[in-house]
């Protein structure tokens, strides 16, 4: 292995005690390696701030809940602080109102088709903090009435929120695009009047919300959750939890790992510690999807890259 990629196992908290140590040996028989601190330690990535506007020298986090929609539980659990409720869907157990549901609605997998893959390069998955968009209010409830008005200023907001969080599932956009706007409950009407302007106005995949110049083929990118209530496995695209299983393989000694592991190594990587049927449900399939559509490739029980 190169020395860049034993640097990124060694300081991999998430990935197998036993990769690291043997990464971590091959970093001390080699003189020419730099130490490389840390950076991927729950106490130096956890963010302490209070949410509000979005400042560039700091990221918002707001108040955990005692439990995660999903019964996923992120590995870190230390609470914050936040003026608003962060949006988030219903437990497992609990049907959320019409009204109140953020988190993308289980399909059958047939209905649940993943891009295929770009060529895939080792390290080329990118791993970043998930940041949560701002959801302060800045125009009052009356924009939300007459969007045939109001539709280039409404456009712009959820520009900006999906250039914070995107791919984004379309109802938890809406959400926080009402949000921005007061109004914390929108009614049905204004919610299909939402999702059917931001269905025009950017891509749409699966549910899921794209940025303008955001490649759905070639992304690479995973968002690694800080806090328990930042968004719950539903609300992370099928792409992005292919990317996870992607840089999980990669990382893997055999360049392959067992299928009934991998969902759970992937929402590791993403930073959950506890899966409930629903997350894990979803995990499933997306694998599901993935193999289908020759992302990943289904050797008997192992699961490897094509």
């Amino acid at each position: 292995m190169s020395r860049g990629w034993n640097g990124f196992v060694a300081k991999s908290t998430w990935l197998p005690k036993s990769w690291r140590e043997r990464a971590e040996r091959a970093l001390s028989e080699d003189p020419s390696t730099p130490a490389t601190p840390d950076t991927n330690d729950a106490e130096s990535a956890a963010d302490h701030s209070t949410r509000r506007t979005p400042d560039p020298t700091s990221r918002a986090t707001p108040t955990p809940p005692t439990q995660q929609p999903d019964d996923s539980a992120p590995l870190d659990d230390r609470d914050a602080h936040a003026p608003r409720t962060p949006v988030a869907g219903p437990d497992v157990g609990e049907v959320a109102p019409a009204h109140d549901r953020s988190t993308t609605g289980l399909v059958d997998p047939v209905a649940l088709p993943v891009t295929a893959s770009a060529p895939v390069v080792p390290l080329s998955v990118a791993i970043t903090d998930f940041e949560l968009a701002d959801d302060s209010v800045i125009g009052p409830a009356s924009v939300l009435d007459n969007l045939e008005l109001t539709k280039a200023a409404v456009t712009r907001v959820a520009s900006a929120i999906l250039t914070t969080e995107g791919p984004i599932a379309v109802p938890r956009l809406v959400t926080i695009v009402a949000r921005r706007f007061g109004v914390d409950r929108p009614s049905e009407e204004s919610r299909t009047e939402l999702s059917a302007l931001v269905t025009e106005a950017f891509v749409v995949q699966n549910g899921f919300a794209w940025p303008t110049g955001l490649d759905v083929v070639t992304w690479r990118g995973v968002r690694r959750v800080v806090h328990r209530d930042h968004r719950a496995v539903t609300d992370i695209s099928p792409a992005e939890i292919c990317n996870a299983m992607e840089l999980v393989i990669t990382a893997s000694p055999a360049h392959e790992v067992d299928r009934e592991q991998l969902p759970m190594q992937a929402a590791s990587v993403l930073g959950y510690g506890r899966l409930g049927e629903t997350a894990r449900r979803w995990l499933d399939l997306t694998l599901a999807q993935a193999v289908l559509h020759g992302r990943l490739v289904e050797d008997g029980d192992r699961i490897r890259l094509p």
